[in-house]
């Protein structure tokens, strides 16, 4: 009897431990699957930007760029050269929008968040990475099988 008792204990011990498991490993699965989705942006510029407007080298691809600090040096000089334009058209009584290479400081601002945001993903993906790794060493063989059925299930569907 208590060793039925100690058996019942510790399978339910690990039902729970497997809940618990399949439980977090869903919610990685989650936010890796919302990262996939966040890296098919609708881009508001051609992505190409340049310091100076008629210069044709020095471009940065904005869309591709690694370096967030290059990033906001370019919403730096977007806002100031916007402000300076702005006073100017003031000062002479005129009305200017102001666009730099074809585009809206707006546009520019969501491009470079966007980017800015998928650099951030990268840390994000491989953190997620790492916890599915812990996760899957904690996997009982049972939960194993169930988890690799669930998905054949959902291929099939």
């Amino acid at each position: 009897m208590k060793k039925e008792t100690a058996k019942s204990a510790l399978s339910g011990a690990t039902t729970q431990h497997d809940q618990k498991v399949k439980q977090l490993f869903d919610l990685v699965q989650t936010k890796k699957a919302a990262i996939a989705k966040a890296e098919k942006p609708n881009w508001n510029t051609s992505g190409l930007f340049r310091f100076v407007a008629n210069s044709t080298h020095e471009s940065i691809n904005i869309q591709t760029a690694t370096d967030a600090r290059k990033l906001v040096e370019i919403l730096a000089f977007l806002k100031g050269r916007e402000r300076d334009y702005v006073d100017a058209a003031d000062d002479l009584g005129v009305s200017y929008d102001f666009s730099w290479l074809g585009f809206t400081t707006e546009e520019w601002t969501a491009d470079l968040y966007t980017r800015v945001n998928q650099i951030n993903l990268q840390a994000k993906r491989k953190e997620l990475s790492d916890l599915e790794s812990r996760l899957s060493g904690l996997i009982s063989p049972e939960l194993k099988a169930a988890m690799e059925l669930e998905a054949i299930e959902e291929l099939l569907k």
